[in-house]
């Protein structure tokens, strides 16, 4: 997720990450943007297509669909963040403009695992609307969380955010004392390329048949059209049909 990252890795562009956790101490409440969560147990594979969640972004993107992404942050409560505003998926997906009445291209789930109950502590902030009429990137008009129509969320631990990748919106500021803790879960259209792994990771081992199907195994070896044309049994499986 590209944005404001603490310790960036010069050699690598804006948005990328090595293949390591971004954990400078170990302290419970310091700073944290650790990925890949499926592999630290059946709690987090679990997330995967929890009901009712799930079901929620099933109706919203429909049945041929991957999860892309999945990941962990903690942000400390710091006078020295100042927040940021950015939308996912690249320059590409930003600019991209999805009809009214059609699914989303890409989709993220945020639990949040902290009371979020007052502003300025590190609320997930929003320009409602701005995934139909997106704000220009670059230019004199800089975003921030406190830019004119930004709205930061309310919520309590355990609550669900459902929002776009071309949305805008990212952390204010966090002054509230506590560190803001989420799980974040990325979901795709099927033709649309995973931001974790090229192929069916090996976690995919321990999962029920949709999760494997989420993960990217399409019951069959890879050949030219895969993830393009949906398999004959997808919306059985993501919405488990007998």
């Amino acid at each position: 997720m590209p944005g404001y990252e603490p310790f960036p890795d010069p050699e690598l562009p804006i948005g990328h990450y090595k293949w390591m956790d971004q954990t400078p101490d170990q302290d419970l409440g310091g700073f944290m943007d650790r990925r890949e969560l499926l592999t630290y147990g059946p709690s987090f594979i679990d997330l995967v297509d929890r009901t009712p969640i799930f079901d929620y972004i099933v109706d919203l993107m429909g049945p041929n669909i991957l999860l892309s992404m999945t990941q962990a942050i903690v942000r400390p409560p710091t006078e020295s963040f100042p927040g940021y505003t950015h939308t996912d998926g690249g320059e590409s997906l930003r600019m991209i403009r999805v009809a009214e009445e059609g699914p989303p291209i890409a989709l993220k789930a945020m639990y949040l695992l902290t009371d979020v109950t007052e502003e300025d502590s590190g609320n997930l902030t929003v320009f409602p609307g701005s995934h139909k009429r997106q704000i220009p990137f670059s230019g004199d008009r800089v975003m921030t969380p406190y830019s004119p129509g930004a709205a930061q969320l309310m919520g309590n631990a355990g609550d669900v955010y459902l929002f776009s990748h071309s949305l805008w919106h990212g952390p204010a500021k966090n002054l509230s004392g506590q560190s803001r803790k989420v799980l974040l879960y990325n979901y795709c259209q099927l033709w649309v390329r995973c931001y974790d792994y090229n192929d069916v990771p090996d976690i995919a081992q321990r999962c029920t048949p949709r999760q494997r199907r989420l993960l990217g195994d399409l019951g069959y070896d890879f050949m030219p059209g895969s993830y393009f044309y949906v398999p004959k049994d997808q919306a059985a499986v993501i919405e488990e049909r007998a």
